[in-house]
């Protein structure tokens, strides 16, 4: 650990001692890796990366989750810097490209890493910011592809929130580097937080008193069920009107979020006269950067603001987001309803943060939310200088109140992080395209999900080992061929494949096999102890069973830890479709397989799409229709909107690109919606985004996020087809009939 005679003070801050030793490791040029709750400053650490590489002439990467906070981060850091320093690469966003500090999505950097590294190889220190999204289910393998193929000349700082296995992360990126990664940890919170549940009648309380209170109602009750006036978030506001606001109240509803606030605006004011004249006033200020765009929700959502009441989610416009983002900055905003987006990242501490359900809906399932996600929102609530403490509330309903729907609220017990590596079709090309078989067999070894695996493995085998050594004796008095190990191995094989047999010879036939094996297990423990009395080998026996029992499990378990066997075939299958596909050609790429490996995601059908001549034939606006049809997924009840759009030859392609997945890997990965794709060609021919939420159940946010998505692909195609000028300027017409007014990002 490195000690500093003097403190240390940057921008006017006396750097906390996690903050100090984290900008000492950078100055000696080092990788950094720090840990701490959400609140405490690790941005600071990240400025003064910025800052220090940018003065010294170098080159700095910035990268974050989500667009949001990329656009974010770009508009603090040029008013820091200047413009001419800044650029911004998001996919649908390009500024200035080659600027010395260079903010981008993660999955930028990964795809320049595999396809252009000449682009990034002068890069001193890439930032990951909200690094502990590693082990999303959907975009975590970016992460991880990321530090794989970043150059171990390039230097990086990690930064999270709190994680129990941060050294087994640090570890594996040690490995797969070959440098040294430092590790910065902090636990404390400069404010700490106070965490309750809240229930009616019983106020703010504790788990085991609602618990206690929970049984006693049920006991009394006819039916097992207790019938008792609901809690709702109006009750919780209620309560903490007087000393514990500005309060961020999350709900993992779009629509709760938004009819829980009018219902607040209609019996609260948190505003005086003149509170409201600055709140114009900002919002006008707002306003002027953006075009004149109109939305549905802002007459009411205005109403609200001016009551110090607002909320916040994904299907909002933009600039109504940025309204709110701006009031919630000057302390103008007492209560804001807001999804768990609020909490990745941005900057937005309060006096207390609430719950208004300990569940929330994954796309799949309710299920309850994990003490990560719990801490990653409660973290916001303390504003260091202005409380001396946090507070994190949770309402609770009596009348469906179950102890497990609830994380554990104890920050030691936070889940550690676990790896998602996955294999796209695009990153099997990229590595088809850059290395030998050797060195594509190696890096599939090298991901977090092989690393977190070998070391539970090795324990395995050396139980292995341990047992294998109890049961050798009884080796040599086996019949037939193949030891002790082999048959136990058989014997599970068969035993795992009965239960999804259904034809019944079969299934007799199996059953007679895994008898026969047992049999010549039970046979080769007698012949060791020929001679004794079996009555008097009971004991012995049922103790032989059962380390053969633990002997199969065991190998079962190793072969489960083995990622990497699971890895190398999956590149095998999905191979076999690129080359079905004629993608490639033994170790070279095709045509098609060239402009595939430039394209992420949905690439298959992106490259068919191109290869069966759609990209020249369609006209821009049904060409627009169609790529924003790609990978869209329709909300939970939202209607297709008809049209008379010929997306019949997509429709073909991605039947078949579905059919052959099916056949050779086993499931489709390949995604095309045509929900919206009415709206996209009416924007495309110019009509007002009014007119198309009129024509549609689509949350307007929503729609700007997939007509953005297609800027994106027609980017990507644009450019991966360089060489084609007609394409090139055709591709250029779609983009501009798309990017405009609403659907623009004003920056």
């Amino acid at each position: 650990m490195t000690t500093q005679a003097t403190t240390r003070v940057y921008r006017g801050f006396t750097l906390d001692p996690f903050q100090e030793q984290a900008v000492d490791f950078i100055d000696e040029n080092k990788s950094v890796l720090v840990a701490a709750p959400t609140g405490v400053g690790k941005t600071l650490i990240a400025d003064y990366i910025i800052e220090k590489i940018f003065s010294e002439g170098g080159r700095v990467v910035y990268t974050a989750p989500i667009k949001a906070l990329s656009n974010q981060k770009y508009r603090e850091f040029k008013a820091l810097v200047g413009a001419e320093a800044m650029g911004i690469l998001t996919g649908d966003v390009v500024i200035n490209p080659d600027a010395p500090i260079l903010i981008m999505t993660t999955e930028i950097f990964r795809n320049m890493l595999q396809e252009d590294p000449e682009r990034v190889s002068d890069v001193r220190y890439v930032i990951f910011d909200e690094v502990h999204y590693i082990d999303d289910p959907e975009r975590g393998s970016v992460w991880e592809e990321s530090l794989i193929f970043m150059p171990s000349s390039m230097r990086f700082l990690g930064l999270s929130a709190t994680i129990p296995n941060v050294d087994e992360l640090a570890s594996w990126i040690e490995e797969v580097q070959d440098s040294t990664v430092e590790v910065v940890t902090h636990s404390e919170r400069v404010v700490p937080l106070k965490h309750s549940l809240y229930e009616r009648s019983m106020g703010f309380t504790t788990m085991r008193s609602v618990q206690k209170k929970h049984r006693k109602l049920v006991a009394d009750s006819f039916d097992g069920r207790p019938d008792v006036q609901a809690t709702t978030h109006l009750d919780l506001v209620n309560a903490i009107t007087d000393a514990y606001l500005p309060c961020l109240f999350f709900t993992f509803s779009r629509r709760k979020c938004e009819t829980n606030a009018l219902a607040l605006g209609e019996v609260h004011d948190f505003l005086d006269k003149a509170q409201k004249a600055e709140v114009q006033a900002i919002i006008e200020s707002v306003l002027e950067r953006y075009p004149n765009i109109e939305s549905g929700r802002w007459p009411h959502l205005r109403r609200l603001l001016l009551k110090g009441i607002a909320y916040h989610h994904a299907g909002m416009l933009p600039v109504l987001k940025d309204i709110v983002e701006e009031l919630f900055t000057h302390r103008f905003i007492s209560v804001l309803y807001c999804t768990e987006t609020f909490a990745v990242g941005l900057n937005f501490p309060c006096k207390t943060v609430c719950f208004d359900s300990s569940t929330k809906w994954d796309g799949v399932s309710f299920r309850p939310i994990s003490n990560r996600e719990y801490f990653q929102m409660a973290g916001r609530a303390g504003r260091r200088g202005i409380d001396e403490e946090g507070f994190v509330f949770t309402v609770v309903d009596l009348n469906y109140f179950d102890v497990s729907q609830f994380p554990s609220m104890k920050e030691d017990e936070v889940e550690p992080l676990k790896s998602q590596f996955a294999l796209t079709y695009n990153s099997i090309l990229n590595l088809v395209k850059n290395y030998n078989e050797q060195d594509i067999h190696r890096i599939l070894g090298q991901n977090f999900a092989t690393y977190q695996a070998s070391a539970e493995r090795q324990g395995v085998l050396v139980q292995l080992d341990m047992l294998g050594e109890e049961l050798a004796p009884y080796e040599e008095n086996l019949r037939g061929p193949g030891g002790l190990a082999r048959l136990i191995r058989k014997r599970g094989e068969l035993e795992r494949r009965l239960p999804t047999t259904y034809n019944k010879r079969t299934k007799k036939s199996l059953k007679r096999e895994i008898r026969s094996l047992v049999q010549r297990c039970d046979s080769a423990f007698y012949r060791h102890h020929q001679g004794r009395e079996r009555s008097s080998l009971r004991r012995e026996h049922r103790l032989f069973r059962r380390k053969i029992a633990t002997y199969e499990r065991l190998m079962l378990r190793e072969e489960t830890l083995d990622p990497h066997k699971r890895y190398i075939q999956e590149f095998s299958d999905k191979r076999g479709v690129l080359e079905a596909l004629g993608y490639l050609e033994g170790d070279q790429l095709s045509t098609a397989g060239l402009l595939a490996s430039q394209i992420h995601g949905n690439e298959l059908l992106i490259t068919e799409m191109f290869m069966e001549g759609l990209f020249h034939s369609y006209s821009p606006a049904v060409l627009n229709a169609a790529l924003v049809s790609v990978g869209y997924e329709p909300r939970k009840n939202e209607y297709r909107i008809k049209h008379k759009l010929d997306l019949a030859p997509v429709y073909r392609l991605w039947h078949a690109l579905t059919k052959m997945e099916q056949r050779m890997i086993g499931f489709p990965t390949v995604q095309f919606n045509d929900h919206v794709a009415a709206l996209a060609y009416r924007w495309s021919n110019g009509e007002s985004f009014t007119d198309l939420l009129d024509a549609s159940s689509i949350d307007e946010g929503d729609l700007v996020f997939a007509f953005r998505r297609g800027i994106d692909l027609l980017r990507q195609v644009r450019n991966a087809t360089m060489e084609d000028p007609n394409l090139q300027g055709k591709l250029r017409e779609c983009i501009e009939l798309m990017d405009r007014d609403e659907v623009s990002i004003w920056l």
